[in-house]
């Protein structure tokens, strides 16, 4: 997987200090298609994304991160993508990569872009 573009939320919405906010998962069903997320649904994962990068409008700490917090929850939930796979399995990709960009090394990042629940997010068209 290539470099992973501007994520909003997760992106949608799903910046980058964990701890920051809340950091447990949203009150969304994990084996929910993410393309099926109602609006409810996608504010409920845009804060809990946001939560973990430092909030909305964050400026991230990594400069080669790949995630960076949207400007606002209304940006988060507008630009959500539309994707087939899992709420869990995105979660899961977007702790991953949060987790690597704390870290902010080469070989964190690199092993998050090679995490195959990541590849399979990426190539799903999530990122």
């Amino acid at each position: 997987m290539t470099r992973m573009a501007t994520l909003i939320l997760v992106a949608a919405s799903l910046a980058l200090v964990v701890g920051c906010g809340g950091s447990s998962s949203p009150d969304v069903d994990s084996n929910k298609q993410v393309s099926a997320t109602t609006s409810a649904e996608k504010i409920s994962l845009c804060d809990w994304f946001v939560g973990m990068v430092g909030g909305y409008g964050a400026s991230p700490t990594c400069s080669d991160g790949f995630l960076e917090a949207p400007a606002s929850q209304a940006e988060c939930v507008s630009d959500f993508p539309v994707c087939a796979v899992t709420v869990g399995n995105f979660e899961a990709c977007i702790r991953t990569i949060v987790s690597a960009q704390a870290t902010c090394t080469s070989a964190s990042l690199t092993a998050a872009q090679s995490d195959p629940i990541c590849q399979m997010v990426g190539a799903a068209g999530c990122f």
